[in-house]
């Protein structure tokens, strides 16, 4: 009976560390600490920059500013879940983070997509507004799930690039049929008079190769991923036709298992990996859009002087997403006002 009920004490212990990926008990100067090991889940292959430099840099991070006291463990590439799962693994606790982009799950995360709108263009800019916006005012939306934001950053504006016609003005763009990624971003390219092609990721380059898109509507850093600045002969550059925002999120009795001092550190050092991010985005654009001139393809950069006509189009497109959030009983017009504060102190 002795041994049955050790066992039995034995297992219980277990199970109790068991959440967040695990918890250990290690010496430290003259006291005892606790060791934490989390898991992390994303959807992005191995070989994408967002996999093999961003997260690596925030998960170094979270080491570096814990001193050690919490190691992460990568699961990339929807080992752990689909991409669309991936917010329900973090909320249920399957894994302690999980990422969380807003474009994808606005139907979980509508007030979240405000950073769509075309207020910011740079990756820096947008990753600085996101990572306030998420601790803030934008925090409660997260909260429903029983999650919490700790590392946002954004890729950069949408350009646009087509295969046969050149974009030298925004007239140049109506009744194109261009690749978009649905939700807000149909509504950005409607107002240019382009049809929307909602088109899957993996289907990208087929679908401009066969002529069922006449271009796509994507970041440069996308348009190099999917390839198709191999069949693209014309690309925008300065354009903002809707941001990419991304969440990583982590489960909140996760976050609640760990000391006060713990938590700082991980919020500290998602700060820095958005930062870095930023700079990295940006800097893999500016490589890009390089190389996309080097292969022949014609560049149309937008000038400071013609960004108020290319931005015409979309004037009241903050209100569209205003009133659609106000329908659905969400404070649409205080989330709104928060982002266009920080745009106007962020973007130069």
């Amino acid at each position: 009976m002795k041994k049955l009920a050790y066992l039995l004490c034995v297992t219980v212990l277990s199970l109790a560390l068991a959440g967040c990926g695990g918890q250990k008990t290690a010496k430290g100067t003259g006291e005892q600490q606790s060791t934490y090991t989390l898991k992390m889940s994303d959807y992005y292959p191995v070989t994408h920059i967002a996999s093999r430099d961003l997260a690596k840099f925030f998960i170094d991070q979270v080491e570096k500013q814990t001193s050690g006291r919490v190691k992460i463990e990568y699961y990339p590439a929807e080992q752990l879940g689909k991409l669309k799962d991936q917010l329900n693994l973090a909320s249920q606790g399957v894994v302690d983070i999980a990422i969380a982009p807003a474009s994808f799950l606005a139907g979980q995360l509508p007030l979240n997509t405000v950073m769509i709108l075309p207020e910011w263009t740079k990756a820096s800019e947008g990753s600085a507004i996101y990572d306030k916006l998420a601790r803030g005012v934008l925090m409660e939306e997260f909260q429903k799930y029983g999650v919490r934001p700790i590392f946002m950053y954004t890729f950069p504006q949408y350009n646009v690039g087509t295969v046969k016609k050149p974009i030298n003005s925004p007239e140049d763009l109506k009744g194109l049929k261009l690749k978009t990624s649905g939700g807000l971003f149909d509504k950005i390219a409607a107002r240019y008079g382009v049809t929307p092609v909602v088109v899957p990721s993996p289907e990208i380059y087929e679908s401009t190769q066969r002529g069922v898109v006449e271009g796509n509507i994507l970041n440069i850093i996308s348009a190099k991923s999917y390839k198709v600045d191999e069949l693209e002969k014309y690309h925008t550059f300065g354009l903002a036709l809707g941001g990419y925002p991304v969440a990583y999120v982590i489960n909140e009795n996760s976050w609640k298992k760990m000391p006060e001092d713990i938590q700082k550190a991980i919020l500290q050092a998602g700060e820095e990996a958005s930062k870095h991010a930023g700079q990295v985005f940006d800097q893999e654009e500016q490589k890009y859009i390089k190389d996309f001139e080097q292969k022949g393809i014609k560049i149309h950069y937008i000038t400071a002087e013609e960004k108020a006509k290319w931005l015409a189009p979309l004037k009241g497109i903050e209100q569209e997403w205003i009133d659609e959030m106000e329908k659905k009983g969400l404070p649409g017009k205080k989330v709104y006002e928060e982002f266009h504060k920080l745009c106007q102190e962020i973007v130069k």
